[in-house]
């Protein structure tokens, strides 16, 4: 029993990682790629944090198991060992919204199921966590924290986790994503399964509609509003299969103005996993193979 449960653990772990691969592989306006490194971000140091991340989500996949209730420490240690190994941690954002998923995943028997679950463990995570999460934050950057500023840094420490991403959620898409138990992420992972345009179309024609649908975080904080709302209109000028010209039309917009609308990479690569996640369940016959 212990063997298959752990090698279930190994093959969510593939499955999150997998997801950040493919979505860092696929062109997507103003993010890096294979195709396009970034001033800030290099396509290699995303491979290399996808990677990294691998044994973290088995990590948090065997913690579930064992009953072991903690899940952003695994952030904190990400930056650091990611620095220890020569290179900074760039899927911040991504691992912020797989992590609580590699978790809950052995625990339920479909995605649907995934995404109750996930909320209930988050609503649950304490004093805790939201300080691992910050202490994260401010080992990478303090510019990540945007208008957390504003609260003075114990009473942060001193509130949990999912209180922490109701506040944020007010101008974080990530924050308003995780306290709405994924509904963004459901959003893109839908449109993905849709499979109207051809797989790597798929994934871009979500990006454009997430992006078209809610201003960029990244964009927000570190160029206004106005900005990012800007971005927004473009993308909603974008055909619903987008074509390779429109693609780089806005891409080179985005570039141009250094834009980068990684929070909406974060999501994509989450909606990734949650659609990689259902062909497994399907496939596995997951009910029958594991219950807690």
């Amino acid at each position: 029993m212990l063997e298959d449960t752990l090698n279930l653990c190994n093959e969510i772990a593939y499955i999150l990682a997998q997801a950040s691969l493919v979505e860092s592989y696929v062109f997507k306006p103003g993010n890096a790629s294979r195709f396009q490194d970034l001033a800030n971000v290099k396509y290699i140091d995303l491979v290399r944090s996808a990677t990294l991340s691998s044994q973290y989500y088995r990590e948090l996949c065997v913690r579930r198991v064992k009953g072991i209730k903690r899940i952003y420490d695994t952030l904190y240690d990400l930056v650091i060992r990611a620095r220890r190994l020569g290179f900074e941690y760039q899927l911040f954002g991504t691992y912020m919204l797989l992590a609580p998923i590699a978790y809950e995943s052995i625990a339920v028997k479909d995605v649907f199921s995934l995404k109750r679950g996930v909320g209930y463990v988050l609503k649950r995570l304490g004093t805790d966590e939201a300080g691992w999460f910050i202490k994260a934050l401010r080992e990478l950057s303090l510019t990540y924290l945007g208008k957390l500023s504003s609260m003075d840094y114990r009473e942060i420490e001193n509130i949990d986790f999912f209180k922490l991403m109701e506040f944020s959620s007010k101008y974080d898409i990530l924050a308003l994503n995780i306290t709405n138990e994924y509904f963004i992420t459901f959003e893109a992972y839908k449109i993905i399964k849709e499979r109207k345009c051809g797989f790597e179309n798929d994934i871009q024609r979500a990006f454009i509609r997430i992006l078209s649908e809610y201003p960029d975080t990244l964009i927000f904080k570190k160029y206004g509003a106005s900005v990012a709302l800007k971005v927004s209109k473009f993308a909603r000028m974008i055909s619903d299969c987008p074509s390779s010209h429109e693609l780089n039309l806005l891409n080179e917009y985005l570039v141009e103005n250094r834009f980068n609308p990684g929070s909406t990479a974060d999501l994509i690569a989450s909606a990734l996993g949650i659609y990689y996640l259902d062909e497994w369940y399907k496939k596995n016959n997951f009910d029958s193979r594991f219950s807690m």
